[in-house]
């Protein structure tokens, strides 16, 4: 039996009462509809990160929170070197802000590898999407016991 992906039970759909699926730059709710909005590991798949955050400011209501949780800009992407697990090399093709196909240090069996690469943001481009849509910064984290993070927490108010 041929089914589709769309046919395919997720994980998410067992567990969800209502799941509703879009394109993170073009969401499928109205304007100011929704108070909470969260972002898990988002920003280096989507092609315009800022389009993304505009998009949640336009859905969140005014007070609303987005908590976003993903990829530190400047210690994580396609211009990382991983060491070991507390050394990491930057290299010069941090501000290359584009889809990155591949990266001399990547695995040919990683998850870059497998999905075609990722999108890297560079910090000032990751957080004027913020600023730009007109959300306010509400708390910045860096979690990780690692002396170096590899992600970023952010927490931002729609005023």
């Amino acid at each position: 039996m041929d089914t589709t992906a769309a046919e395919v039970p997720t994980e998410a759909s067992r567990r969800a009462q209502r799941l509703v699926q879009g394109d993170a730059e073009h969401l499928p709710f109205a304007s100011g509809h929704l108070g909470l909005v969260v972002s898990s590991w988002t920003s280096t798949d989507v092609d315009h990160f800022d389009l993304m955050i505009s998009e949640v400011a336009r859905i969140l209501r005014p007070g609303g929170r987005f908590l976003f949780y993903g990829v530190h800009p400047c210690f994580n992407g396609p211009h990382v070197e991983s060491t070991d697990g507390r050394r990491r090399i930057i290299h010069p093709s941090y501000r290359e802000a584009r889809r990155h196909r591949s990266a001399p240090w990547w695995s040919a069996d990683g998850i870059r590898t497998r999905v075609g690469g990722m999108r890297h943001v560079p910090l000032a481009e990751f957080l004027n999407a913020f600023c730009t849509a007109g959300l306010r910064f509400v708390h910045v984290a860096e979690p990780d016991e690692e002396p170096v993070p590899y992600a970023i927490v952010v927490v931002a108010e729609k005023p």
